[in-house]
């Protein structure tokens, strides 16, 4: 089975694309979200091979939505639906390796844009299968590894978990909505495997101890 992820805060449009995926591909999983930062929260114990994602949802700007999108599904395959062609015109030049369609376009052709962009996730999930070693799970995993599983901008908002800072702190500080502070947050912690922001904040410092320590010793 291939998991489909459709974040879209439109629902009728959401299980209408939903029930004509799983009518068309019986080999489809599809699990519907109204927002970016649950998807991710879910991603948590399963990847998605395909996310089809409106970036006009709640979390924030288009922009910020198809970059955090593109962050977080590093390994899934996306295609970007929206009903704003002057969105479309803006952003999807900026992301030439994904791919953009109206919601106006017939389907048709919607389909064929999904036939490909599926066929190429089969492509790419056979070719995973035919080479995978058994992974560890994250709570697995040392500190180090945990922290490399976050991006550069995360760890400079762990860094302010770590200080006691709040999000609306954090917020100010890095000239961010609290709202994309609270969605890096929550990615955090699912990559960490951390509980809350303390023990998140604690494995920062484990991490950070012993770095010091040999910059400090010239290692």
């Amino acid at each position: 089975m291939l998991r489909v992820y459709i974040v879209d805060d439109h629902p009728i449009l959401a299980m209408a694309l939903r029930d004509l995926l799983t009518a068309r591909y019986p080999d489809l999983e599809v699990k519907l979200f109204s927002r970016l930062a649950p998807s991710l929260e879910y991603a948590r114990f399963e990847r998605p091979d395909l996310v089809i994602l409106d970036p006009g949802l709640p979390d924030g700007t288009p922009d910020f939505v198809v970059s955090t999108a593109i962050e977080e599904f590093p390994s899934s395959g996306i295609l970007v639906l929206s009903g704003s062609e002057d969105v479309l015109e803006s952003i999807a030049p900026r992301y030439p390796s994904i791919e953009f369609l109206s919601k106006g376009v017939s389907q048709d052709r919607l389909f064929a844009f999904l036939e490909s962009a599926l066929n190429q996730v089969r492509r790419a999930s056979w070719a995973q299968q035919m080479t995978d070693k058994p992974q560890q799970s994250p709570s697995e995993l040392g500190v180090s590894q945990r922290i490399s599983r976050i991006t550069d901008r995360q760890i400079v908002v762990l860094h302010r978990i770590a200080k006691g800072e709040s999000n609306h702190e954090i917020a100010r500080a890095l000239s961010l909505s609290p709202e994309t502070v609270k969605t890096h947050v929550r990615s955090i912690l699912a990559r960490l495997n951390a509980r809350n922001r303390l023990e998140a904040a604690m494995l920062y410092r484990n991490w950070k101890e012993p770095k010091a320590m040999d910059e400090t010793l010239g290692k």
